[in-house]
């Protein structure tokens, strides 16, 4: 006595177990994409914690240095003008070149201008220079004009 299944049954036998690796398949990539999420959290995790070993090892040589008997001394000296029996401070100044002299006929009255520009970019600040570079094109042309 066999039975004999119809092939509605069989439709649905199969529908339900296609349906069921389906989940299971499923669930499995969502298993495999949630392990790369924490693969990737773990190894960002990983980078922040040995960034955060450098900056503590950093903050220990600086707190050696900074409660070293040499930065004393250097603190003393530079901030305080303490200085120890016997010693003797040298002060070192920058150099200042001399100004070009532009008299009589020697040079041209643009040869003046741009001389003139020279000298006044030599006593500015380079970080103004930089401001008038990247910022103020035009007044570089209305300085020149103006010397």
């Amino acid at each position: 006595m066999s039975q004999n299944i119809g092939p509605l049954s069989k439709q649905l036998t199969i529908i339900i177990g296609l349906t069921v690796v389906g989940f299971m398949a499923f669930g499995l990539a969502l298993s495999f994409y949630r392990n790369v999420l924490f693969e990737n959290t773990l190894e960002s995790i990983r980078k922040s914690n040995n960034s955060l070993g450098d900056t503590i090892e950093e903050s220990k040589h600086n707190l050696e240095y900074f409660t070293s008997t040499q930065f004393k001394d250097k603190y003393a000296k530079q901030n305080l003008n303490q200085l120890r029996t016997g010693e003797k401070a040298l002060i070192i100044t920058e150099v200042k070149e001399p100004v070009i002299e532009t008299s009589g006929d020697q040079f041209t009255s643009t040869e003046k201008q741009q001389l003139e520009f020279e000298e006044l970019l030599r006593q500015m600040p380079i970080v103004e220079h930089w401001k008038l570079y990247l910022f103020h094109r035009d007044e570089i042309e209305k300085i020149k004009r103006a010397l």
